[in-house]
């Protein structure tokens, strides 16, 4: 966790945006979606999601309207703004990551990619904690 928090915060430094908003930001380059779609496409805080999407509004990189024919909907989508800050950011992504395993040699990268897909795949798997009140 420590590494993590380490590494996100020397990113969002380098990039001018965190992992988070990246993440978010990098799944409305497919169009537009339902905010709660969106809330539920993400590793965040549904909370979180919605402070993002009211600051990304009022900062011109993306656009809320309603559906026209739900009008309980809220849809989400990059501005123009928008979609060429996702780009930057995405190229800063990739610089950043590159200077990152910058030392590891192409063996030592796989073996990490390797370690860390099972990782993922067997928090997957991890039964969530029943909460007993």
């Amino acid at each position: 966790m420590h590494l993590n928090k380490h590494i996100a915060t020397r990113f969002e430094r380098c990039a001018g945006v965190s992992p988070n908003r990246l993440e978010l930001l990098c799944k409305l380059t497919g169009g537009e979606i339902s905010q709660s779609d969106l809330q539920k496409a993400v590793s965040i805080d549904p909370a979180a999601v919605t402070r993002h999407v009211q600051q990304l509004e009022a900062e011109g990189i993306l656009l809320r309207t309603r559906c026209e024919n739900d009008n309980r909907i809220t849809l989400v989508q990059l501005t123009e703004a928008g979609k060429s800050k996702v780009a930057a950011f995405k190229a800063e992504k990739d610089r950043f990551m590159e200077e990152l395993q910058a030392d590891l040699t192409e063996s030592e990268r796989l073996v990490l990619v390797q370690a860390l897909q099972k990782l993922n795949s067997q928090i997957q798997q991890m039964k969530e904690p029943s909460k007993t009140n």
